[in-house]
């Protein structure tokens, strides 16, 4: 019992960081991804970039926005069943 009670004097005796033993960076969860930073990234680099090479983004941008559109709606057209079949009907006579 005697070692335990040292052992705790010593822990309380040790110098501890302001913060405690936290780990730098896990103050909290990062913050949310900003799209009007990006616009306005692109927007701050339109005049500085030539016609030509912006229009050539341009063009990829769509391409990739219409990709990202196939992806999608082969995903949704996955995810919805559709209209089930109609059951299929005998006549059964009746004497």
């Amino acid at each position: 019992m005697r070692e335990a009670e040292q052992a705790a004097r010593r822990a309380a005796d040790r110098d501890v960081p302001p913060r405690g033993w936290s780990v730098p960076g896990a103050g909290g969860p990062a913050p949310p991804f900003d799209l009007g930073q990006l616009a306005a990234l692109v927007e701050s680099l339109r005049g500085v970039v030539p016609t030509e090479l912006s229009r050539q983004l341009a063009d990829a941008l769509r391409e990739l926005l219409v990709a990202l559109r196939a992806v999608l709606d082969w995903y949704i057209a996955r995810l919805d069943p559709g209209e089930p079949d109609a059951p299929e009907v005998q006549d059964i006579p009746v004497e």
